[in-house]
């Protein structure tokens, strides 16, 4: 099957141009040719379509193929430039050589054409690819030396071979003095076992790897920062470098060390609270123990001692004192009862004088007893008495005020 092939012959003679075209064909090509004589017409050739080959005459009346390898360079296109000619010589072809003609062949030696268009075209394709390649790493280089953050790529022995703004930014040193170095040049001294063991080890083996590190500026100054690394790989899968990202992590650290520092006085300062809660509960049980030791004391003091002595009293006693002796004896009772405590607990809106009313009621003793006692008229004591209800809650209650508070002898 035919290759196609789309041929700009630059030829004054319709004949040569002729014979071109039947050695193609015999080559196994199927050309598309185009035949020009002067510049003007080349130019506009080269701008009408794409050519895969340009195959000049050297000599031509109102032209060359050196003024036409001349107006193909004008035009900025890399194409295949091949001269032929039945009178060069070799110093002409040398110099037509020089100028960019890719090759040149006798117009009597044909049979190199066929070989020649197909290496030419091979070059070509392989020079396209490579400038291909060549724009994209320039335009990734352009990418990379603008990104804020370093990012620097070496050889696998180490050695940098490229070292971005954001590198230039975070240690220090410029491209000039960082090309060339071992990657070691950024490390404290006691790091440098670490980097080979702990970075570069594991990136080889894996293929990419993160890590958090100890690095150094060129100032002297050490600080943290956290590696994203990976191997670089050709299109055919071979390792031929590696690459790094590299950010200042140092007062994220700071923070962490911070955060760590406080956690941990606040547990010492949560310990040391805890004791002193433990202290101050044994503390309390203690005050607890010596208050119900001093309440028994004196509970067992009033039953021992003074009760029975007012008992004596009031037997000996008119019977006109005897009631003043019932009312000390049923005070002394109360003292070493839980009612008033039980009272207090319970109802702590309860005024003293309220309280007092409330244990005169519990007695037994009547509005007008009460108000004897006290030396307050009868309608102060109602007052109280409606006060009191209020705040146990009995308002619009009909229990009787002095068995409810009998009742509370009965509370814990």
């Amino acid at each position: 099957m035919s290759i196609p092939l789309r041929v700009l012959i630059v030829e004054d003679s319709e004949d040569d141009a002729a014979l071109l075209e039947r050695e193609l064909r015999h080559g196994g090509y199927e050309p598309v040719t185009k035949r020009v004589e002067t510049a003007k017409a080349l130019s506009a050739e080269l701008k009408r379509q794409e050519w895969d080959i340009v195959i000049s005459d050297y000599v031509m009346p109102r032209f060359s193929g050196l003024k036409a390898l001349n107006v193909l360079k004008d035009a900025g296109l890399d194409l295949p430039f091949i001269i032929i000619s039945g009178k060069i010589g070799e110093d002409t072809a040398v110099e037509a050589m020089k100028a960019g003609a890719h090759d040149y062949i006798m117009k009597d030696r044909l049979t190199r054409l066929i070989p020649a268009i197909q290496r030419e075209l091979n070059e070509a394709t392989v020079r396209r690819e490579r400038k291909l390649v060549e724009e994209a790493l320039r335009r990734q280089a352009q990418i990379i030396d603008q990104i804020h953050d370093s990012v620097v790529s070496t050889d696998l022995d180490g050695h940098v071979t490229s070292w971005n703004r954001g590198a230039e930014r975070l240690f220090g040193y410029s491209a000039k003095e960082a090309l060339d170095k071992h990657i070691s040049f950024v490390y404290p001294q006691d790091q440098r076992e670490f980097l080979e063991q702990e970075v570069i080890k594991p990136l080889k083996e894996k293929g990419d790897h993160e890590i958090e590190v100890r690095m150094r500026r060129k100032s002297g100054e050490d600080f943290y920062a956290h590696l994203s690394l990976s191997l670089l790989r050709d299109s055919e899968g071979s390792t031929g470098g590696m690459i790094g990202y590299s950010m200042d992590i140092t007062e994220r650290k700071r923070a962490e060390e911070m955060l760590r520092q406080t956690t941990r006085q606040l547990e010492i300062e949560r310990e040391a609270l805890e004791r002193k809660n433990i202290a101050l509960r044994e503390i309390l049980d203690q005050i607890d123990s010596e208050k119900n030791a001093v309440k028994q004391q004196i509970v067992t003091n009033v039953e021992q001692a003074i009760i029975p002595t007012l008992l004596r009293l009031k037997e000996s006693s008119h019977s006109s004192q005897a009631r003043i002796f019932e009312m000390l004896e049923t005070d002394l009772r109360e003292i070493t009862s839980p009612f008033l405590d039980t009272l207090k607990t319970t109802y702590t809106r309860l005024s003293p004088r309220e309280l007092e009313v409330c244990r005169l009621i519990k007695n037994g003793m009547t509005s007008k007893e009460i108000a004897e006692a006290l030396n307050l008229s009868v309608t102060t004591i109602h007052k109280y008495r409606e006060l009191i209800r209020k705040k146990l809650g009995l308002v619009n209650n009909e229990v009787n005020l002095h068995t409810y508070l009998q009742s509370l002898l009965s509370l814990p």
